[in-house]
């Protein structure tokens, strides 16, 4: 019953200043010489989709690509089976949980973001992707292309060819080939400075302080325009 007119919505977003492709600092893996290494950060539960993650590491992996590196970043519910999943897979390290300080450099430090956000394990999510994903903002401050499902929300924040790759949820190889369009260097770094560029305008928390800012002066700018009550 409230006009839309009314209504400011405004995503999550990333503190730019923090985050960033050039962030340095100790981080809890190595990267090894001649890999691609793809990061997931976040809390491990099950449509959070760590594991889908792992399952495309092992497709990967059996297609002969062993010049990646997944890094799964973070602890949770899933945690135990998604290390269950990762066993015998050497191009998958977990690190546990790390403090939201040591992030920037943790993010700088890896080629491709992904957020496999499974949206069959949580019902809530069927009826539409709500969420305005932390990690996703992130990735995209640290100049990182981000690879997540092509659903609605999603790919408002992140445009399929523009700032990362999207693909069908519903197809089990989606993930995988996903992927394998990032390993080029040249495409990885162009949607890179694109994601760094888009969250600096649209997603940073100044960004956001500014559409605040202008919405609150234009209702009171409104509110003294309005006729007085006889």
């Amino acid at each position: 019953w409230v006009p839309a007119s009314r209504i400011l919505e405004i995503e999550r977003g990333a503190d730019t200043d923090r985050f960033r492709p050039d962030a340095t600092g100790p981080v809890p893996f190595a990267r090894v010489p001649g890999r691609v290494t793809l990061v997931f950060a976040g809390a491990f539960r099950p449509w959070h989709g760590a594991v889908q993650l792992v399952r495309a590491m092992r497709q990967l992996r059996a297609r002969g690509r062993i010049d990646l590196t997944a890094v799964l970043i973070g602890t949770g519910p899933e945690r135990r089976r998604v290390q269950a999943e990762a066993e015998g897979l050497d191009t998958v390290v977990m690190t546990g949980a790390v403090a939201h300080d040591r992030m920037p450099a943790c993010l700088a430090a890896a080629d491709i973001g992904i957020a496999p956000f499974d949206v069959a394990a949580h019902k809530p999510l069927q009826l539409g992707f709500y969420w305005s994903p932390l990690k996703v903002f992130e990735y995209m401050a640290a100049g990182l292309p981000v690879v997540a499902p092509n659903l609605d929300r999603l790919s408002h924040i992140v445009r399929h060819g523009r700032e990362g790759v999207l693909y069908d949820s519903a197809d089990t190889s989606g993930l995988v080939g996903a992927i394998e369009t990032l390993l080029d260097p040249a495409r990885r770094r162009a949607l890179g400075i694109a994601a760094r560029t888009r969250v600096e305008t649209e997603f940073s928390w100044t960004a956001h302080c500014r559409r605040l800012e202008g919405a609150m002066t234009d209702v009171v700018n409104r509110a003294g325009q309005a006729p007085c009550a006889s």
